[in-house]
């Protein structure tokens, strides 16, 4: 069985009837997606723990008041009818990085998937410059660049992710990246439209 799976069966639960973000089912789904940053290694240790503190960040949020807070979108609305959404510990930064993060990660795997020629190293360090680069300033990036080095082989990762190249585990892999990567487009346009993509670095 992939790592994958578990996700897959999550990712139903993200959404409700009406087609909506469910805070509590998106967020678990982010969440089933450690397991496989984790087989990264400490290569990817710096983006790990990014993902989970902004997890922890947006659940602490909705646990307040899981009734008001069940749609994702809510906390994000409710945070910048009080002016509270500019500062880096909001929630409206926490779910813009959680969701760039995410991004960087399904760019991994479908590479992956689409060239199975490819080092890991290559792949992390091409989609690391088509994604989260252009948002992180020299200390980030320079942090990155050491970080990347102890990325492990692509056989090795694979070989946990996803059973080798057991066919069964890559198409669980690519229903997972083809199923989830819409839904992080859709996080991107409501926080467009809302004028929240910041394109500040950090």
């Amino acid at each position: 069985m992939s790592l994958f799976v578990a996700a897959l069966n999550k990712l139903p639960a993200a959404k409700n009837a009406n087609g909506q973000l469910l805070t509590d089912g998106f967020l678990d789904v982010c969440q089933l997606v450690i397991p496989v940053i984790d087989q990264f290694g400490t290569g990817l240790g710096l983006i790990k723990s990014d993902i989970s503190n902004n997890i922890q960040r947006l659940r602490d949020r909705f646990l307040t008041n899981p009734i008001q807070f069940q749609l994702l979108f809510s906390i994000i609305d409710e945070e910048v009818s009080r002016n509270d959404h500019t500062h880096g510990k909001s929630c409206t930064k926490g779910l813009l990085w959680l969701k760039r993060a995410m991004e960087f990660m399904m760019a991994i795997m479908e590479k992956l998937l689409d060239d199975p020629n490819a080092a890991l190293s290559d792949v992390v360090y091409e989609k690391y410059y088509a994604t989260l680069n252009k948002w992180h300033g020299m200390l980030a990036s320079s942090a990155f660049n050491v970080a990347y080095w102890f990325v492990p082989s692509r056989q090795t990762f694979m070989n946990k992710v996803a059973g080798g190249d057991n066919p069964q585990a890559l198409e669980q892999m690519r229903q997972f990246v083809n199923s989830f990567s819409p839904l992080l487009a859709e996080v991107h346009e409501s926080l467009d439209k809302r004028g929240l993509d910041d394109p500040t670095k950090v």
